[in-house]
């Protein structure tokens, strides 16, 4: 069953998609959104709750949010849907909930635990900057492209 509330959309070759993660199984599914097609369905590490990105970048960050694998980061090509690199931010811990910074420079990913981070990474280079130690941090970190609904953002 895919999370629609978690949905983003963006351009695939001159037609709009609608990529979200599944609850219950380890896949993405994208859509056309014209047609109602699934043009993909993109194996992950585990069921999923939360996808992002951005207008200004070229990857969907999605979570791998239940489940063994919920460290997991996964990063997808938005032009060739596949996975191109996994991250693990903090090892046995919950990694989730990406938020991008206005401009999309960087993806800001939270570990759900009692010591946990928010961790923030390049956008393009996909490399940790900076990570600030927090307790379960979780929170739409930029009203901004939530009100403006820019795309990769689910609203």
């Amino acid at each position: 069953m895919p999370h629609l509330g978690s949905g983003i959309t963006w351009e695939l070759n001159g037609r709009t998609v609608f990529a979200t993660p599944h609850l219950t199984e380890a896949k993405i599914s994208v859509i056309d959104m014209d047609s109602w097609e699934t043009v993909k369905e993109i194996e992950t590490g585990g069921p999923g709750f939360f996808m992002r990105s951005h207008e200004t970048t070229n990857y969907a960050w999605a979570g791998v949010f239940f489940g063994p694998n919920k460290d997991l980061i996964h990063i997808i090509d938005k032009n060739t849907l596949e996975i191109v690199r996994t991250l693990k931010p903090a090892p046995g811990k919950t990694a989730a909930h990406v938020e991008f910074t206005r401009d999309g420079s960087h993806a800001l990913v939270s570990v759900l635990e009692e010591d946990g981070a928010l961790i923030i990474y390049d956008a393009k280079t996909l490399e940790e900057v900076k990570r600030l130690p927090m307790k379960r941090p979780v929170g739409k970190y930029n009203v901004y492209n939530k009100t403006r609904y820019v795309e990769g953002t689910s609203h």
